[in-house]
Order: C-alpha cells, then sequence, then structure tokens
C-alpha cells in the first residue's frame, strides 16, 4: 500500500513537472527569422508601412490596399523592378531590436541590403514558401542609441516591398536633428546638433521660455556644428530647437537644449562663479554614485559625448577632469567613464 502511494506521488510529480516545462517553454519562446508572426511579440511594438517615419526614396513606389488582411494593417509598399535601381527605404529608431516584416514569395526580390549604422547586411524574401507577415530579418543586439537604417536592393527584377517593422523601441522621425547641445559664451550660445544628410538647410527657433520660441536664425546645410546664436544677454536663460527643411519642407522639431551665456565681467574665471557651474552625479550600472563638481561648459561637453556615443558615434569612454579632488603628487587626476557602464546621470546647477 506504501508503494502504491509513493508510485501515485511520482506519477503526480511527474505530470507537474511536465506541464511546469510547458508553461516555461511558452513564455520564453521567441519567433525566429522565416517564421510568420501576425503581431508584435510582448516587449515589442509594430510600425506599418505606412508610418510617416518610414521613407521611401525613388520613383516607382506603390502602397496596397489588402482587405483579405493577409498583410499588416491591410497595407504594403512595393515597388516592381524591370532594371537597375537606386530606390531606398530609410527610417531611424531607438531601441536594441529591430525585425523586417514581409513577403516570403516567388516574385519578391532575391537579394535586400540592410544598412544599419553603416554596417551591412543582407537577407532574401525570395522564397516559395509564399507567407505573409514573415520575419525575413532580424537583429538583437544592437546598443542602446538611434540607430539608422536603409534597405536597398541590387536586383533588377521581381518586387522589392516592405509589410512592417518591429522593435523594442520607437521610430525617430528621419529628418529630425538628433542630440541638439547648448554651450554658453560670452554674449552668445554655440550649438551643435547630428547632421541630417538630406538636409537643404537648418531652422534654428529660440527664445527665452522653454516651448515659446520667438526668434529664428537659419544655417546652411553645411553648418550643424558649432553654429553660434549672437546678441544674447548674459546671465538670462535661452532654451533652442532645430530642425531641417528637405525639399522645402521642415521635419519635426529636435530636442530642445538650453544654455545661459555669461560675460566675464569682474571674475578671474567666468567658468568658476556659482551661476556658471553644475553638480554631475553619474550613477553607474553597479550603483555607485560619482559626484563631480565641474564649469556648465564642462558638464556640456560630457552630455554632448553621451548623447553622441548614444547615437552610435564617439568613443567608447570620456575623462572627466576631478579638479579640486586631486590627491598626492599629481598636476591632475581624471576619472575615465565607460559608456556602457553608465546607468542614469543628473545635473544640478548652482543658483545665481
Amino acid at each position: 500500500m506504501k508503494i502504491n502511494f509513493m508510485k501515485k506521488i511520482s506519477a503526480l510529480l511527474g505530470v507537474l513537472l511536465f506541464a511546469t516545462s510547458l508553461i516555461l517553454s511558452s513564455n520564453t519562446y521567441a519567433a525566429s527569422v522565416g517564421e510568420r508572426l501576425t503581431s508584435a511579440e510582448e516587449g515589442w511594438e509594430r510600425y506599418d508601412d505606412m508610418d510617416p517615419a518610414i521613407k521611401y526614396e525613388g520613383s516607382g513606389w506603390a502602397d496596397v490596399k489588402n482587405e483579405s488582411n493577409s498583410v499588416y494593417a491591410k497595407t504594403g509598399h512595393y515597388m516592381k523592378l524591370s532594371g537597375a535601381t537606386t530606390n531606398a527605404i530609410k527610417f531611424k529608431f531607438y531601441g536594441t531590436k529591430l525585425r523586417i516584416i514581409d513577403l516570403y514569395w516567388t516574385n519578391r526580390v532575391n537579394n535586400v541590403t540592410i544598412e544599419i549604422d553603416g554596417k551591412v547586411s543582407t537577407y532574401n524574401p525570395n522564397n516559395p514558401a509564399n507567407l505573409y507577415q514573415v520575419i525575413v530579418y532580424e537583429v538583437l543586439d544592437l546598443p542602446s542609441a538611434v540607430h539608422e537604417v536603409k534597405l536597398t536592393t541590387n536586383s533588377t527584377n521581381n518586387t522589392f516591398s516592405l509589410d512592417a517593422i518591429d522593435t523594442d523601441g520607437k521610430l525617430v522621425d528621419i529628418y529630425t536633428p538628433m542630440n541638439l547641445v547648448a554651450s554658453p559664451g560670452d554674449g552668445q550660445v554655440t550649438l551643435n546638433w547630428g547632421q541630417v544628410q538630406e538636409a537643404d538647410s537648418y531652422t534654428v527657433k529660440y527664445g527665452t521660455e522653454s516651448g515659446q520660441y520667438t526668434e529664428t536664425a537659419t544655417a546652411t546645410k553645411d553648418v550643424y556644428g558649432n553654429f553660434v546664436i549672437p546678441s544674447l544677454t548674459n546671465g538670462t536663460k535661452y532654451y533652442f530647437v532645430v530642425s531641417a527643411k528637405v525639399n522645402g519642407v521642415d521635419s519635426k522639431y529636435s530636442n530642445e537644449a538650453s544654455s545661459t551665456p555669461q560675460g566675464e565681467g569682474g571674475q578671474t574665471d567666468p567658468e568658476q562663479s556659482a551661476g556658471n557651474r553644475a553638480i554631475l552625479v553619474v550613477t553607474m550600472t553597479t550603483g555607485l554614485e560619482k559626484e563631480f563638481d565641474l564649469s556648465l561648459k564642462e558638464v556640456n561637453d560630457f552630455i554632448a559625448w553621451y548623447e553622441s556615443k548614444q547615437a552610435g558615434s564617439g568613443s567608447a569612454s570620456y575623462a572627466i577632469n576631478k579638479h579640486d579632488n586631486n590627491k598626492g603628487p599629481f598636476s591632475s587626476r581624471k576619472d575615465y567613464m565607460l559608456y556602457d557602464r553608465i546607468l542614469t546621470f543628473e545635473v544640478s546647477e548652482y543658483s545665481k
């Protein structure tokens, strides 16, 4: 009787373990390239081919409405090739993962080049499976930053197309300038932002209230770094945004940046005045907090490096001068911050 009881317990444990394994496997399952995926998985967001952040360059593009619901959101973009083309699909996204959703079909091109931040890969949607809403390409290990993507093909016949995009982040308007940084000077502020290759020119708007821009300046297409706004009032805080003009149309505004121009006045070193300094607290991924008493220029330089690296360019480390925290018989000491070890940072400006 005792033996039978133990056998029943063993059988129940076996069933329980089997059920648990099924639950775990279903929770950890992730689709892969070549599989049909009709909606974004948990932790992902799907963007339809009609999203205005996706740009279709060149002529011959068409968008199809498919009432049978075979393609995502019943829409798809395509062009039929009858020779070589320079057409391209471009978009930017913030995140670490990307999936291209399209058709596996015998009438699709057999080679698509996908360029992400200058790194080139390919995928092939020409497939006899004849399936809609298939993961035709994915990448899962990108740094957490804004990434620029370009799709092209060297095929000379069949159909070049796109159905949707999945990412763990969000799409960013491809013509919107990124990472605007404002640095103070004497009666002026210097602006830097990420270049938009297609820009005809840039429009800078600024004012003394956040979100309220009363002044406008125009920069040529070659000027996207060290653009000086002159004739400003020292001690007054200004707020700036920039947009790119592409084919006569203004993009969305960039992030807002602010800065307070400072004159020399009676200060021996204007960067050392209380109103021109800030406390930078950097929290590392280990939980350690590092605090630095810096000039606003040094803080802005650090932010410019961080945002540039976040956008995919720049060095992996940044040296912060420890100034009065120097110890021992050294002329200077610097703390080298590694980008991928930074969790967050906070800036607290001194009151004037």
